[in-house]
């Protein structure tokens, strides 16, 4: 099983563009957050992976199978930026106010 899975994500470019956003989003907020004097918010990888699932969950997977698909709705994808963004702001508000680990 899981070389089938590698060979069509590596061979046939099967990819949620969904999950790249977010990730992209989310790694782009934590290095601002982590260069500001006073942090909001927790970076740690614990709280990086509850907001990283909470804004997955709420979000609609977009897989495309090849590479030429990637490149056609780059529209929908620029618009699903900015609301990825509110969604990463709301997730580390639910995050904070019940962290999985030790303040």
């Amino acid at each position: 099983m899981r070389k089938f899975k590698d060979d069509l994500y590596t061979n046939a470019g099967l990819e949620n563009l969904i999950e790249n956003i977010v990730l992209q989003e989310l790694y782009d907020f934590a290095q601002t957050t982590k260069n500001k004097q006073s942090k909001e918010f927790c970076v740690c990888w614990i709280c990086l992976a509850d907001v990283a699932a909470i804004v997955l969950n709420e979000s609609k997977p977009y897989y495309c199978s090849n590479f030429i698909d990637k490149g056609e709705n780059n529209d929908y994808l620029i618009k699903f930026r900015s609301e990825v963004h509110e969604r990463i702001v709301k997730a580390f508000e639910t995050v904070k106010k019940n962290p999985h680990h030790e303040i």
